[in-house]
């Protein structure tokens, strides 16, 4: 027995009271660890559970080959009313310049949101193609999206005097009743400045609320705007604020003449005013004033209001917790100085640096019948790059304002892709080019900020220039850099006759953009299908200021008074890339040649915007611009070379891509796979055949047939 059994035993026997606890605690351990030890064998019976249920679905798993195709039904849930598979619709109008305001309001709604929903969009020509990308590029799961062109719509309200905003489009809303499919019974109709804290459906909920008569549910207006009745609009009390809308559409079809019933309004109203001030918001506040009956009062915390003169904090007092949508009604948005302003804004901008790809996580699966499909293909060595050529990336089009209206049967655009990380050579190229761009960025959500902060603030070339068309690609970490994907952004959004297919990196020579507009003039490349080079050079100097003239490059190349600081582009590391484009014969052509398409060829091209686009299963680095350069040449393109013409490519710090290509013999066996199969589908789209793949790919892909033999077999055996 040691010392401390010992104090143990004397302690209890000279304070004889420490004996009762001490028995507790003996008896409370005693059925505590006869309880544990019980467990273990429960576990033990339920880990043999889990084992048989593991060992059978992996049998079934085997079973579900390629092959098969086996596929299952999941089961009908209907829309039905109060349920988490009721449709909600949402209506808002996105005309104009809206898509960049409306994106933070949809990631927060989408956010918080359960139902499956259907968006309602009323846009003009110029929205329609931006909106419409947006929705199919993000692919959200229960979520819909129609749109409706109002364009022409636009002179019914366009004789209404208005001076808010957002101009003529502010007026829009009172046009929602006959815009809107006659199929549509009840909708919600939201502003674009709105920050949701909420789920949506609780205001869907409301409409089952409303008496016979009531047909428009709105929150009061939180300030006293409408108490100057001299100035302002009749109002019912302080009025009410358009900003969040329930409508009725059936009711309103059903019970009134909805367009007479506004029509009357402004008219009787309009000689005393005349002019709206805030638009709809006035005139429907009048019909309200006339028709107390019409309105269905919802609770203020589901519009909290942030003008500068707001009265809110009277709706949700020292709890912020009870605020449900917050509304940035006031032309200077998110930028007005009043108390909470600070602690909303950041609520705001968390959504603007949300990543919407979290958004695509189906919540269930409800009104529809999906047909899964299972195809499990163990072999595949290149899955992550074959991932680029079926991904759908979230891509916002002309994010900042474009125009480009000086166009004629020989202008190009500039087509370019980058990530943020080549930012400053967008801005140098630009100094150099004087004519439009269309320029695919790729980047993440927290990454937009940068952006437009990098334009507006620290580029006065870039903030100067309305020409450049930016079109914003988001991040998905799942595919490697998707160079061809975003090739093809740039190019599908160009307005002129023919483009300009070239890299970020380079430098264009002094006066290119006239002198391509010249040629293009001069050759006519689009009815001959020819092409037309830009021939490529590059320094190995960090600070050389590049060439500005052909002569001044050409001394340069030769090294007249100084060692050479140009050469051909990649001449040492690739000199197939561009050895077809015949430097030597550049040197003194004074007209435009012809030259071959050879085996890995990827010139600098001008071409007519509607050649081929690129083939996205090239990721990453390699091949991305070759494969194009093959379909031209398959579909009969030819090549020609302008001898006044350049760019020079200055150095920089490789690429992830680049870095991995070289480092990583896996990503080499890949390229040389997907080489093998472009070349495959281009023999079959186009019944031709070029030249074999060249040693090194030969010896990539024979590895390649080795591995994905091994690691068949080894499927074979596990599956034994």
């Amino acid at each position: 027995m040691n010392i401390r059994t010992k104090n143990v035993f004397s302690c209890l026997f000279f304070r004889p009271w420490l004996g009762v606890p001490f028995g507790i605690w003996i008896a409370v351990s005693v059925v505590y660890y006869w309880w544990l030890i019980s467990r273990i064998s429960v576990l033990e019976t339920q880990n043999k559970v889990f084992k048989t249920q593991l060992r059978l679905s992996q049998s079934v798993m085997r079973q579900m080959s390629v092959e098969s195709g086996s596929t299952y039904e999941v089961p009908v849930i209907p829309d039905a009313i109060g349920t988490l598979c009721e449709t909600v619709h949402i209506a808002l109008v996105c005309m104009g310049k809206c898509t960049r305001l409306i994106t933070p309001m949809l990631k927060s709604l989408l956010h918080h949101r359960q139902n499956p929903l259907h968006f309602h969009l009323v846009v003009d020509g110029t929205s329609q193609h931006t909106i419409s990308k947006l929705f199919d590029t993000w692919d959200l799961p229960d979520v819909k999206y129609s749109c409706y062109n109002a364009q022409s719509r636009l002179f019914q309200v366009r004789w209404i005097p208005n001076s808010h905003y957002s101009g003529i489009y502010a007026l829009v809303k009172l046009l929602f009743p006959d815009i809107l499919p006659d199929t549509l019974r009840q909708v919600i109709v939201l502003d674009s400045d709105l920050t949701f804290l909420c789920d949506v459906a609780e205001l869907w909920n409301m409409f089952r609320n409303m008496t016979d008569d009531q047909f428009i549910g709105l929150v009061e207006n939180e300030s006293n705007w409408y108490f100057e009745t001299t100035k302002r609009w009749p109002a019912l009390g302080r009025g009410y604020n358009t900003g969040v809308m329930l409508l009725d559409l059936k009711k309103i079809r059903t019970n009134t003449d909805w367009t007479r019933l506004w029509q009357d309004a402004v008219n009787d109203n309009i000689d005393r005013l005349k002019q709206t001030t805030l638009a709809d918001q006035d005139v429907i506040n009048a019909i309200i004033k006339s028709q107390p009956r019409y309105v269905y009062n919802i609770s203020c915390q589901y519009n909290v209001q942030m003008s500068t003169k707001t009265l809110a904090k009277g709706c949700y007092g020292e709890d912020r917790n009870n605020i449900k949508i917050i509304h940035w009604n006031s032309p200077v948005k998110y930028h007005i100085r009043i108390r909470d302003s600070d602690f909303f804004r950041n609520i705001h901008q968390s959504y603007v640096n949300f990543d919407g790809n979290l958004l695509k996580e189906k919540l269930h699966r409800c009104s529809q019948t999906e047909v899964v499909t299972y195809k499990m293909n163990h072999s595949d060595l290149c899955l992550s790059f074959r991932a680029a050529q079926r991904v759908k990336l979230r891509t916002h089009l002309y994010y900042l304002d474009y125009s480009h209206a000086d166009m004629d049967d020989f202008d190009v655009t500039l087509v370019l892709q980058l990530s943020m990380d080549r930012l400053q050579f967008l801005e140098r190229l630009v100094k150099y080019w004087e004519g439009p761009l269309s320029v695919a960025i790729y980047l993440s959500d927290c990454e937009v900020a940068k952006l437009e902060s990098f334009i507006r603030d620290w580029s006065d070339t870039l903030s100067a220039r309305k020409n450049i068309g930016y079109h914003l690609v988001f991040k998905n970490d799942a595919v490697h850099y998707p160079v061809n994907y975003l090739r093809n952004v740039a190019l599908e959004n160009v307005n002129t006759p023919y483009v300009f297919l070239m890299d970020v990196d380079f430098v264009p020579m002094l006066g290119l953009y006239e002198h391509l507009r010249n040629a293009i003039q001069l050759v006519n490349p689009y009815p001959q299908k020819k092409c037309l080079v830009v021939p490529a050079f590059e320094t190995q100097r960090y600070r050389a200021s590049p060439p500005r003239s052909k002569g001044a490059l050409l001394a340069r190349l030769a090294g007249r008074g100084a060692a050479p600081d140009v050469a051909p582009f990649r001449a040492r590391e690739w000199p197939r890339g561009h050895r077809a484009t015949n430097y030597t014969r550049w040197a003194t052509a004074t007209a435009p040649y012809e030259v071959e398409w050879q085996s890995d060829y990827e010139p600098y091209l001008v071409v007519h915007r509607s050649v081929p686009k690129y083939d996205t299963r090239f990721s990453g680095f390699g091949w991305n611009k070759v494969s194009h350069s093959v379909e031209l040449r398959a579909q009969g393109y030819r090549a020609v070379v302008l001898p006044g013409a350049f760019v020079l490519h200055t150095p920089h710090a490789p690429s992830h891509d680049i870095t991995a290509f070289r480092a990583d013999p896996h990503y080499r066996i890949c390229l040389a796979l997907l080489k093998q199969e472009f070349m495959d589908d281009l023999k079959r789209k186009y019944n031709v055949t070029f030249d074999e793949p060249s040693k090194p790919d030969g010896l990539y892909l024979g590895q390649a047939k080795g591995l994905i033999l091994n690691q068949a077999k080894d499927t074979e055996v596990n599956s034994n």
